[in-house]
């Protein structure tokens, strides 16, 4: 058996799982077409190519028959950018661009040479759906003009609203100048500019690097001060928006990445964009799967895309065992029926996570046989160069690895706040001091009471809140295996994501502070990334005349959480530690802390 490398890999992930194919070009032929009769054939697709000589139609026939031929597995339609009727065209191709590869001829009008506006509009239509697709633009103009002109298409306005100060010098050469720097500064420059930032094509400008080397020149040329280049590029970039606000994208496409190298691609978020040249008549999979390893996706990606379709070509055949047996359905379903409103999203959501776990059971033994052989692959070039290659991080820097760690240690312990209610594994953040929620998830289900406390009240949830204590990262990574460490993703008061470590005591072995917490509205949470709610606790009187306790009710944060599992093991820490048997024992140097400790609850 010949031994796998990381580009086979790539194909098994992308290439193999392709069962459909759609291509859109107005000079192929289409079944609608090869139903009519001649009188309507010479009167309504007289115009196409494809028939007018052979030459035209072993071309046509080369591309079909690579999707035709008996050992490809592929259902193959063709669409040709006007039938039946000009009026409906993006309607029906937004229903057939539900597809695994979109072939899309760039100019799908021949009155308009030259013009590949409607390509363009297909393909923002097939990046804003729910399927993910493959798209291979075929065409016969220039790659790089044309990738160029996909990309402007994908981009929303970015710079119209930025403020520029125009001052006299500047006004000089522009009133002279104005329309060599527009000429200079087009698609690639556009694109370049707003995917680089504006500190980046400061030095690109002063540097002359490409795409910016004219640009200079004309500056140079005319004498410009260097002050005044990076102004005279915006003031340049407001106008081509303007001009061209009618080819630039109403909603982000999510495009994260692409090359204008000599492999062309575009990664969106739900599509990659490959691009081909008519004039190269090699096979069109091969073209898709070089721009595929041009942009080199990561393992991680690679695993989930074999995971995704693994579902696509075993979901149904497992999907029998992961349901169970006909009665685990029924008690599930009765549950759903006497739920009431407020509790039917976290019955549903809690009943689907266990199906797909279950579900995936019987899918992730082909996947982890994927995983082994890109393990094995990059494991002949050494486990640093290797994540170097893939990654861009370099694990030898220590700096480096402590916040790499960090990050793996938040995503492998934590998950998004995404819950209808409090429940255990919430972090909450209460001016400024971070709580973890340690009450069982059964006793945090709204309008459910286990017994009568005396200090149940309605519409209240009361709730073990355990006071977390921020550790620096390198800390927090040298103490990660001895327990009772925390490592979260905390979306920060402005709202970025934060790699937070904590310990669930001050000292390894001492005991935890906690507090008995209640939240208002029987735990619900709103709708939101970083959602919040009142709770309330007795606080200690802030002068000495006071003598009792109060109730202090504030805002809190619901800014983290953690996954089931890690927060069980600060739960049964929790638990251990309200143990009081061997409390008098003393130790070398800690007994002080200790008792003070206990004192404190």
């Amino acid at each position: 058996m010949t031994e796998k490398n990381y580009n086979d890999l790539i194909g098994e992930a992308f290439i193999d799982p392709i069962r459909s194919v759609l291509i859109v070009d107005d000079d192929y032929p289409t079944f609608h077409e090869i139903l009519q009769d001649d009188p309507i054939l010479l009167q309504k697709f007289a115009h196409k190519d494809w028939n007018k000589k052979a030459e035209n139609r072993a071309k046509v026939r080369k591309v079909i028959e690579e999707f035709r031929r008996p050992e490809a597995p592929y259902l193959l339609d063709i669409h040709d950018g006007t039938s039946p009727s000009e009026e409906t065209d993006e309607q029906q191709v937004h229903i057939l661009h539900q597809t695994d590869l979109l072939i899309l001829d760039y100019q799908l009008e021949k009155s308009r040479e030259g013009d590949g506006s409607k390509a363009v509009r297909i393909a923002r239509q097939a990046l804003a759906n729910k399927h993910f697709n493959l798209i291979l633009v075929h065409t016969q103009e220039s790659l790089e003009r044309v990738f160029h002109e996909f990309l402007v298409g994908f981009s929303m306005p970015a710079l119209s609203q930025c403020e520029i100060e125009v001052g006299n010098k500047l006004q000089e050469f522009l009133n002279s100048q104005e329309d060599a720097l527009l000429a200079a500064v087009r698609d690639r420059q556009y694109n370049w500019a707003i995917r680089s930032g504006r500190e980046n094509l400061r030095k690109a400008l002063h540097k002359g690097e490409a795409p910016w080397g004219d640009t200079k020149a004309l500056f140079e040329k005319a004498n410009l001060a260097r002050s005044e280049w990076l102004t005279a590029v915006y003031h340049a970039l407001q106008i081509f928006e303007q001009d061209n606000a009618e080819r630039l994208a109403s909603e982000n496409l999510g495009v994260t990445f692409w090359n204008d190298g000599e492999v062309k691609f575009i990664r969106a978020a739900r599509g990659f964009i490959a691009f081909k040249s008519k004039d190269d008549d090699k096979e069109l999979l091969p073209a898709i799967q070089k721009a595929l390893i041009a942009w080199n996706p990561r393992p991680p990606r690679l695993m989930l895309t074999k995971l995704r379709a693994e579902m696509n070509e075993r979901g149904i055949e497992v999907q029998d065992d992961a349901l169970g047996d006909p009665d685990i359905g029924a008690i599930w379903y009765h549950r759903l029926l006497e739920a009431g409103a407020q509790n039917l999203d976290a019955i549903v959501t809690g009943t689907v996570r266990n199906y797909a776990e279950q579900l995936l059971d019987k899918l992730l033994p082909n996947v982890t046989s994927f995983a082994k052989d890109i393990i094995s692959v990059d494991r002949k070039r050494g486990a640093l160069e290797a994540v170097k290659g893939h990654f861009s991080v370099d694990l030898s820097d220590a700096e480096v690895l402590t916040t790499a760690k960090m990050g793996h240690n938040a995503f492998v312990g934590s998950k998004p706040v995404r819950s209808v209610h409090l429940e255990l594994g919430h972090i909450l953040r209460i001016e400024d001091i971070y709580w973890l929620c340690l009450t069982p998830a059964c006793d945090m289900v709204p309008k459910v009471h286990r017994g009568k406390p005396s200090d149940r009240m309605e519409g209240i949830k009361r709730f073990t809140a355990l006071k977390l204590v921020p550790q620096k990262p390198a800390d927090a990574i040298a103490n990660a295996n001895r327990g009772g460490q925390i490592f979260a993703n905390i979306t920060s008061p402005g709202g970025e994501a934060k790699r937070l470590a904590f310990s669930a005591a001050v000292a390894p072995g001492a005991s935890p502070a906690w507090m008995m917490m209640y939240v208002q509205n029987d735990g619900y949470l709103p709708n939101e990334d970083a959602p919040r709610c009142r709770v309330s606790y007795v606080s200690a009187p802030k002068t000495k005349r006071a003598k009792f306790p109060k109730i202090k009710t504030i805002e809190a944060t619901v800014c983290g959480m953690l996954r089931y599992e890690y927060a069980l093991e600060i739960q049964s820490r929790f638990i251990a530690s309200q143990s009081r048997i061997g409390l008098d024992f003393v130790s070398a140097g800690d007994q002080q802390v200790e008792v003070d400790e206990a004192a404190g609850q």
